[in-house]
């Protein structure tokens, strides 16, 4: 026993020794080249270089080839098409890998190596391919679903139908094999029964929990009245996730919930409204002209919204209810001229108005308490289509224009060449009435609703009073 192992130790140190220079030679030659015995896919690489080995791989790649046979139909596509690619580089470096070690250069004289070619995939590619392939056999199934109804109030469920997958072994398996071996083959397509991966009770339970979520009130207040979200709004907050085919639990999409709680506090908004009020030269408030108004904003729509969600969620409803931010109103104090307390309008000092008595048929016109121009009489509307009453400015002048309306008995009108034109509210102005021969009147007689003036008057006016003149016109 000791003499027969000291025989094969020898003979194992013998073997470098004698290749010798021979040796350094042979390793030498194939540094840069595969080894003796090398294949990939079964074929010889034995001596190529890298670049070589490489091109090898890529020209039979590119001719690899898969018969998809499904029985009722055949078809032949390329690896690309079907989700698999052969990494080349990689396949090089692992042919090349037994360079490294000087055993490896020793034992490739005696013993083949072979390796695989390296493969790639694109699970979502081969997905495509065998759901056509499951499609194109008529034999698709479908996974149960929740959806909103018709009335767009509750969730309802598309139930699961059973059908039938591809076998992995008998396509995909196949297909990896013909990658790895660099060689074309036939995949004989096998079809077994699939459970759907989303069944309708699984689904019935989700929108159960999805319409428990509709189910809940949502009340807010905004100090006055009393929002609640209507089911279809509340319905439009849900979402219902999905991960790889499986329905998660419903959830309430924040931003929707948030943009209806914004809504309502844009609409509780109060702009503050400054007060102007008439006061006489000694500073005795004489009246308000408009009220002053507290503006309002809200502070607490973002807890709101939150809290909104945050109590459907966890199986509660909600009442919640708004809080502002309070901007003092301001007050502006017109001060009426002396002698204007008791005229139709309470002219401020120096400001030019416009008096139009209804019942005197009189135009008047003011600086302050000062009458400056008039009384004149006057032609105003008719007892069918009367004056307008109340205070306006004037808001548009025309030197001359063409006025058109209605008359009483419904038919139209059309006055040419009307000279000097203000109006002060909508269709009604003070205007010249050059086809009039006298004034001081209404009833029958009266205009379409605008004060008739002679025409120098009308002139007058248009020279005097410039846009934003108040006209006051009463009985």
């Amino acid at each position: 026993m000791k003499m027969r192992g000291k025989v094969l130790l020898t003979a194992a140190v013998a073997i470098p020794l004698a290749l010798g220079g021979a040796g350094t030679a042979y390793a030498a030659h194939f540094q840069g080249r595969a080894l003796p015995g090398s294949t990939v896919g079964g074929a010889s690489v034995s001596g190529l270089t890298r670049a070589e080995v490489a091109a090898s791989v890529r020209e039979r790649a590119a001719g690899v080839t898969v018969t998809i046979d499904t029985g009722s139909a055949a078809r032949t596509a390329p690896l690309a098409d079907l989700g698999y690619a052969v990494d080349v580089d990689a396949t090089v470096d692992a042919v090349f890998e037994a360079n490294k070690t000087w055993s490896s250069y020793a034992t490739s004289l005696v013993t083949p190596r072979g390796v695989d070619a390296v493969v790639v995939t694109d699970p979502a590619k081969t997905a495509t391919v065998v759901a056509d392939l499951v499609s194109g056999a008529d034999k698709a199934g479908r996974d149960a679903s929740v959806k909103l109804a018709a009335d767009k109030k509750s969730f309802t469920v598309i139930p699961a139908v059973s059908g039938q997958r591809v076998a992995p072994d008998s396509f995909q398996d196949v297909v990896a094999v013909a990658a790895r071996h660099l060689s074309s083959a036939t995949a004989k397509v096998r079809f077994v029964d699939a459970v759907p991966v989303v069944t309708t009770a699984d689904a019935q339970q989700v929108a159960g929990r999805a319409n428990a979520l509709v189910a809940r009130t949502v009340k807010v207040s905004d100090g006055k009245d009393e929002h609640a979200a209507s089911k279809a709004l509340k319905a439009s907050w849900v979402t219902i996730p999905s991960s790889d085919g499986v329905l998660g639990s419903p959830a309430l999409k924040a931003a929707k919930v948030r943009a209806w709680v914004d809504g309502l506090a844009k609409d509780a908004k109060v702009t503050p409204r400054a007060g102007v009020r008439n006061v006489s030269s000694s500073g005795k408030v004489l009246a308000v002209v408009t009220k002053a108004r507290d503006g309002a904003t809200v502070s607490n729509a973002s807890q709101v919204a939150l809290a909104a969600r945050q109590s459907l969620t966890t199986g509660k409803s909600y009442s919640g209810e708004f809080t502002y931010d309070k901007t003092p109103a301001t007050w502006t104090e017109r001060r009426v001229a002396p002698g204007a307390e008791n005229l139709a309008y309470p002219a401020t000092t120096g400001e030019k108005w416009i008096d139009v008595d209804l019942s005197r048929h009189t135009m008047t016109a003011y600086i302050g308490a000062e009458v400056v121009h008039g009384p004149i009489t006057m032609v105003n509307g008719s007892d069918q289509k009367p004056t307008v009453v109340g205070t306006f400015h004037v808001y548009i002048k025309r030197e001359v224009q063409t006025m058109r309306g209605s008359n009483a008995d419904g038919t139209e009108y059309e006055t040419p060449d009307v000279p000097y034109i203000a109006y002060f509210h909508r269709g009604f102005a003070l205007h010249g009435a050059p086809w009039r021969s006298s004034f001081g009147y209404a009833g029958d007689r009266g205009s379409h609703g605008c004060i008739n003036l002679p025409v120098s008057t009308a002139k007058w006016v248009y020279d005097f009073a410039p846009i934003g003149t108040p006209v006051t016109s009463h009985h």
